[in-house]
């Protein structure tokens, strides 16, 4: 054989080496994921008469890292890619928070597997949980596409199941789940409470599945499986450990003060919530602040102003507030307030406010703000010779930190 005929042999060899591992790499791809933006994803899903697939992940998670070899399995491509158009998106990414904000979604965990009809209506949402081995990983995934195209079965079908009564644990945590992905805080509280209806023995409620209930379904202190935690912290941090029990109780904690039963809190909620905070190891004057605002809330809702001054002078006497906390607890008191006995504790507390402030600080629109917030108080004193200097003093430090002056004008002309 000659030595160009040898060439053109290898070349042909190479050429077929090439040409079949190119087609291996396309047929034994996984899930085709393009790179896109959901909007394109639901018209080319539109044009291709197919379901959307989204996959949200989060870098570092280590769920995430063992689901990725999974999707990239030839056995979940050929179930996904006739039936889905699929993109993925990382959750602190421009795309995901595009995608939250249009979907109105919420990442309570990772990963979150979302199917979409052609229209972009949210369908099915599930987490994947990790199997032993790979096939049945395969199969956890294939089975949440499968439910995904089943009217009766997914998600979307939650309300009506719901409805007509049903109340198993494994539904009831996975409508939690869609519940909290879809935003829906009022359900979520609903959902928690059906399920410390369930779990209500000891066994129950410290197993795994209660603590995992406890740590990411239940948003309310009040829940009876919430009151229970944080009767046997000990309990719960021998079993499942110090650090998730700590989480745990903190996250119950913060959604008591900042969701949406936060309003209707009663004083005594409050206190009893930052008495859990501190049961958690938190020291008390940290408690104090992280709960202050919410319990003098309450307590003006519950027309008692002594008792919201009482308790903000032991606040701060506990802790060391800066300018910007002063000026904004101040307002606070005097918009809130349902009667003049907070005022005369307020002049005080500006003047404490003032007492150490360095010179290069004295012109601050924080100072503005306390100077005229003073003046109100005495207003409502009726000391209008001590309101008018401070309303003065107040509107010229404003003209000198180039603040707004319309609040401090106004104040000035109430004497």
């Amino acid at each position: 054989m000659t030595l160009s005929a040898r060439i053109l042999r290898n070349r042909y060899f190479l050429l077929v080496v090439v040409a079949l591992l190119f087609s291996q790499s396309i047929f034994a791809q996984g899930v085709k994921f393009l790179n896109t933006d959901f909007d394109k994803l639901i018209a080319e899903a539109k044009r291709q008469n197919k379901l959307a697939f989204v996959e949200v992940y989060l870098n570092g998670c280590p769920h995430c890292e063992a689901l990725a070899p999974v999707l990239t399995d030839k056995k979940v491509g050929d179930y996904y890619n006739p039936r889905f158009v699929s993109m993925k998106v990382e959750a602190n990414s421009a795309l995901s928070k595009a995608l939250q904000n249009k979907q109105k979604l919420f990442y309570p965990e990772f990963p979150l597997l979302f199917y979409f009809d052609a229209t972009g209506k949210l369908l099915h949402q599930a987490t994947p949980a990790e199997k032993p081995n790979r096939t049945e990983f395969i199969e956890e995934v294939i089975r949440h596409a499968a439910d995904a195209q089943s009217p009766e079965v997914r998600t979307s079908s939650y309300p009506t199941r719901y409805a007509q009564g049903e109340r198993s644990v494994d539904f009831l945590i996975k409508y939690a789940r869609y519940a909290q992905a879809t935003r829906d805080t009022t359900l979520v509280i609903a959902i928690a409470g059906d399920l410390g209806k369930l779990f209500t023995q000891p066994t129950d409620l410290e197993s795994t599945a209660g603590f995992y209930i406890i740590s990411r379904l239940i948003p309310d202190f009040q829940n009876p499986m919430a009151r229970y935690f944080f009767g046997h912290l000990d309990t719960y941090r021998s079993k499942h450990g110090t650090q998730p029990t700590q989480q745990a109780g903190e996250s119950i904690l913060f959604q008591t003060l900042y969701g949406k039963k936060s309003a209707t809190l009663s004083s005594s909620d409050v206190v009893a919530v930052r008495q859990a905070m501190e049961s958690l190891g938190i020291p008390a004057n940290v408690a104090a602040m992280r709960t202050i605002l919410k319990e003098l809330e309450a307590y003006f809702r519950e027309s008692n102003t002594a008792a919201a001054t009482a308790r903000f002078d032991e606040c701060r006497r506990a802790n060391a507030l800066s300018l910007q906390d002063y000026a904004y607890l101040v307002r606070f008191f005097n918009e809130r307030a349902t009667d003049t006995s907070h005022a005369a504790p307020l002049v005080g507390w500006v003047n404490d406010a003032l007492a150490s402030l360095p010179p290069a600080d004295r012109n601050k629109a924080e100072v503005a703000e306390l100077y005229r917030e003073q003046s109100e108080a005495y207003r409502r004193l009726d000391n209008k010779t001590e309101g008018k200097k401070a309303a003065e003093k107040a509107l010229s430090i404003a003209k000198i930190a180039k603040v707004k002056l319309d609040s401090f004008v106004k104040q000035v002309g109430k004497f």
